[in-house]
């Protein structure tokens, strides 16, 4: 099923917006740099790095130029409406920004404009036409490519991928007792009770849109009680999920228990986004 979303998002390119609504330069038919850049018009597209900003600079090879701030992958994607020329060496991409959700009933991600957030990126030094196009392969995902996944944290590689190994931890070598109500888990462990729950923050983008749902988390809980091997299981979109992570290691559990003894257990939770309604006066 996930190859099958992965495969919608890089064939389909642009989910959720008019292709009709983009406004090409009248330059693109003698400049060939607004030709190649004209090309990302009605993409679906996602910046690699993750950036936040709205307003980015890049060299001539794709490398952002500062330090913007990073954030989730599901809020880094960029529908491109224009293309043009700014200067002889730079050349000029607006568009806006588009946030991902999931959608549980079709099990795809689906891109959201997010029409308020005006962006614009500049490629400076580029060259020609090649060279730009190879900038933008650095700057740019179409669709979910296996680079961006390699760059996302853990807990997002393990979704598109459950089977990848986890880097070499404290549970090296240690039993893991998985409790997600498999018929061949073991009957003689005692599940791991909260003993202290964080709540997930909600974003801007997802109280913007009123975005609500149930994110699910598998991970281990260690024999000391410390939730580590955090995955999603899953997911919501909007930038709750990495929210979702970031609570979920500031809580701490009793340990699971075997023949008394404290141990490592795979465990399955939920965190709720809930929008609230004001109070009626």
């Amino acid at each position: 099923m996930r190859m099958r979303v992965w495969a919608a998002l890089a064939l389909a390119g642009v989910i959720g917006f008019a292709v009709a609504q983009a406004q090409r330069s009248p330059e693109a038919g003698s400049d060939a740099e607004v030709v190649a850049a004209s090309l990302l018009v009605g993409k679906g597209l996602f910046l690699r790095g993750f950036y936040l900003n709205n307003d980015l600079t890049y060299d001539g090879a794709g490398r952002v130029q500062g330090s913007p701030k990073v954030g989730d992958w599901t809020v880094a994607a960029v529908n491109v409406l224009k293309a043009e020329r700014r200067a002889d060496d730079e050349i000029e991409l607006d568009g806006v920004r588009a946030a991902i959700r999931y959608n549980p009933d079709t099990h795809e991600f689906q891109r959201h404009a997010l029409n308020d957030e005006k962006m614009r990126l500049v490629v400076k030094g580029a060259g020609d036409a090649k060279q730009l196009e190879e900038a933008f392969a650095a700057m740019f995902s179409v669709g979910i490519d296996p680079a961006l996944q390699r760059s996302m944290p853990d807990y997002w590689r393990h979704y598109f991928d459950p089977a990848l190994p986890w880097p070499e931890d404290g549970l090296h070598g240690q039993t893991i007792y998985p409790l997600f109500g498999a018929a061949d888990q073991a009957k003689d462990v005692v599940a791991p009770a909260v003993g202290h729950r964080v709540d997930a923050k909600y974003g801007d983008f997802a109280v913007r849109d009123k975005v609500q749902g149930v994110i699910q988390l598998r991970l281990v809980v260690d024999s000391t009680g410390g939730p580590v091997r955090i995955a999603i299981l899953k997911p919501l979109g909007y930038g709750l999920d990495a929210a979702a992570v970031d609570a979920m290691r500031k809580w701490r559990f009793s340990p699971g228990t075997r023949r008394g003894e404290p141990v490592a257990t795979g465990v399955a939770v939920e965190q709720e986004f809930k929008v609230m309604s004001a109070p009626q006066r």
